[in-house]
């Protein structure tokens, strides 16, 4: 196999890989990191800032999830807070397992908009995306050196 061969041999797998990582980034294929506790604090004096039309730094207004994450809402305010079912007493610590794949939307007390949305996502690997890349990668290659083979031998 002479080095423009092998070259074409190789760009196949390359060239599928990319894309195959390219697709899984940019389709949002999961979120490639282990379950864990997840805590978002509701600082004291949060209700005003919100009345007053401040967004709270600590909370995003979206938030994506694993599988198996347990979010922690902290609210260290003085008055109690709602993010849709979730009742927040002042000063206490409510516990949200996430044991499925879902998207909310919720109507919330701790954002100025009055809403959050929470996505939880399967846990994935990257061996998802490197199963693809081989099976389509190698037979591509394989293809691609057929043809410049062809293509060398008409002219």
């Amino acid at each position: 196999m002479n080095r423009k061969s092998l070259l074409l041999f190789l760009a196949g797998p390359a060239f599928m890989g990319a894309l195959s990582l390219l697709a899984w980034v940019m389709l949002g294929g999961g979120v490639l990191r282990p379950p864990q506790r997840i805590e978002f604090v509701i600082p004291d004096g949060a209700a005003e800032r919100v009345q007053a039309g401040q967004a709270i730094p600590s909370i995003p207004a979206k938030a994506v999830f694993v599988v198996g994450d347990v979010l922690a809402l902290r609210n260290d305010d003085r008055v109690n807070h709602q993010m849709g079912p979730f009742w927040m007493p002042a000063r206490t610590t409510l516990t949200i397992p996430l044991d499925r794949e879902s998207t909310f939307n919720y109507l919330c007390t701790i954002h100025p908009s009055g809403y959050i949305g929470l996505q939880v996502r399967p846990q994935n690997s990257l061996l998802l995306a490197l199963i693809p890349t081989f099976g389509f990668g190698v037979p591509i290659s394989a293809l691609l050196l057929f043809i410049a083979r062809i293509m060398a031998k008409l002219g």
